[in-house]
């Protein structure tokens, strides 16, 4: 994901123009995201587990 897909997909989703600065720092968090969920998830494969997502979601969240 780079900041130019970013602010695509935002526009296209929100209706909204990003600034450069705004996408490069949403690019960034989705990489981290992804990477932090690949660690979590192992080979789940979300698209087709959908309540295994939600089992790590709510795993991530816990405050313990």
């Amino acid at each position: 994901m780079n900041s130019e897909r970013m602010q695509e997909l935002v526009g296209a989703w929100q209706g909204v123009a990003l600034e450069d600065a705004a996408a490069a720092r949403l690019a960034a968090l989705s990489a981290a995201l992804r990477k932090t969920l690949d660690a979590v998830a192992g080979p789940s494969l979300f698209d087709t587990e959908p309540a295994h997502f939600e089992r790590v979601l709510r795993a991530m969240a816990r405050d313990d």
